[in-house]
């Protein structure tokens, strides 16, 4: 007996194109990939969604939805306190599904109602803890997003050019020692413990988002 499709709805197509791009990336997407995982006809995929492009918007916002932010937490939280928790969740959601990364890069991908959503909680904090206007707020805020994001996008395995890529490459190299003739002023880092930090996505993350908390304090 052949084995029954599953009846097709959005969910199940975001879910297999999720599925497809967590273990192979958002280069090995299409419709015709999601068909095939789900045992269908690529046509019959346009019943419910119009395309490639409405598919990875869909496919964000479900993503999104899986890690949310604490912004029911009460009380609530103040504006470093959001901060924190939001790099941390952003964090947890590129490990664990690196396409989305590249995804957000894209203005057309990163502000579904739910992002916006998420937006405001970070830019309520910003405006009541530091009393500044939505405008700098809402700068703050994406200023903390994209510093993440860049971050995430330059570190996480399978979003470099270079498929065996597996560190940041002469400064890796240069902090244990295996560079001959450094330039003078980082010839400082070679054999530094706390140098080898730098090469830590996360803690450079944790070091970064302090430094601009310190700058948004100062005003």
């Amino acid at each position: 007996m052949a084995a029954e499709h599953p009846k097709l709805t959005v969910a199940v197509i975001v879910d297999a194109a999720i599925a497809v791009a967590d273990r192979d990336g958002m280069g090995a997407l299409s419709m015709r990939r999601i068909a095939d995982e789900l045992g269908v006809g690529a046509m019959s995929l346009y019943r419910h969604v119009a395309g490639k492009d409405t598919l990875i918007e869909e496919m964000t916002v479900e993503v999104g939805r899986r890690f949310p932010y604490p912004i029911d937490t009460e009380p609530a939280l103040g504006w470093r306190e959001r901060v924190a928790a939001a790099t941390a969740v952003d964090w947890e959601l590129y490990q664990h599904h690196p396409w989305v990364v590249q995804a957000y890069t894209s203005p057309r991908y990163g502000f579904s109602i739910e992002s916006l959503r998420c937006l405001d909680w970070l830019v309520g904090g910003f405006m009541d803890g530091l009393g500044v206007d939505v405008e700098v707020a809402t700068g703050m805020s994406l200023t903390v997003w994209s510093y993440v994001n860049g971050v995430a996008l330059a570190a996480l395995p399978g979003l470099t050019l270079d498929a065996d890529y597996d560190g940041p490459g002469g400064l890796a190299d240069l902090i244990e020692g295996r560079v001959t003739d450094p330039p003078p002023h980082l010839a400082g880092l070679a054999g530094s413990a706390r140098a080898r930090e730098l090469t830590d996505p996360r803690a450079r993350i944790d070091r970064g988002i302090a430094w601009l908390c310190s700058g948004f304090a100062a005003g």
